[in-house]
């Protein structure tokens, strides 16, 4: 398939319209910090929501979601090819995760992954996400997110959607799995990121397995619902 200039041209569009930082934006106006120097560091609507506050860090959560769905529904309304419509949803989830505003910070990329995967299919999206919701609310939401790809892929299948929905899910699974690998890299002086803070780890393959699995330096093997029956007995 030959792709146009003005195909690429929409392609480097939906990366721009995925690098909008809501996450950083909503932060620095509505408390005057930088989420990129906060928690783990990522623009993504899970650190906004627990370090600075839950209305900013749902609002981030729904622009994130709406910028990736934004993103496949204009490509879709143009009618271009579905091809145009894979390459807009990645290059969007790119864009949120490698910002050109943020000079290559960002999010984890799930949010806009969600929205894109929305405008291709609402159907499979919601079976998918049950799963997710399941070991997130049980587990942990890290374990839940590789669940809720890996059922997206099978469905995708199932549905003889593959061509589409499976084929853009596996594409995004590159940048999702690379931006874990660095799931609290430092962007402002003096750590080690990403791949430069793996090399210079005593246990290399270890500090990979968390990060990918638990997008955390160490293994959560904590189950959470333990925590929630706890404070529920409390009160």
């Amino acid at each position: 398939m030959a792709i146009c200039l003005c195909e690429i041209l929409i392609i480097f569009l939906a990366y721009l319209l995925g690098s909008i930082p809501f996450g950083y934006l909503i932060t620095r106006f509505s408390a005057k910090k930088n989420i990129l120097e906060i928690g783990w560091k990522k623009t993504s609507g899970s650190n906004v929501f627990k370090n600075i506050g839950k209305w900013q860090g749902a609002l981030t959560g729904i622009l994130d979601v709406g910028k990736g769905f934004l993103a496949v529904w204009l490509v879709q309304r143009l009618g271009l090819l579905i091809e145009i419509q894979i390459f807009a949803g990645v290059a969007a989830v790119v864009g949120h995760n490698w910002s050109c505003f943020l000079k290559g910070a960002g999010g984890r990329g799930i949010g806009t992954f969600i929205g894109a995967f929305l405008a291709f299919s609402p159907e499979i999206l919601c079976f998918s996400l049950i799963p997710f919701a399941f070991l997130a609310l049980i587990w942990n939401a890290s374990i839940g997110t590789i669940l809720f790809l890996l059922f997206a892929i099978i469905l995708s299948v199932y549905f003889s959607l593959f061509g589409i929905t499976g084929v853009f899910t596996l594409l995004c699974l590159i940048p999702i799995f690379i931006k874990r690998l660095s799931p609290i890299a430092d962007f402002v002086e003096p750590r080690p990121r990403g791949r430069e803070e793996i090399k210079k780890g005593n246990n290399k393959s270890a500090l990979i397995r968390n990060r990918l699995l638990f997008d955390n330096d160490k293994a959560l093997f904590d189950f959470r619902i333990k925590k929630i029956i706890s404070w529920l007995t409390k009160t």
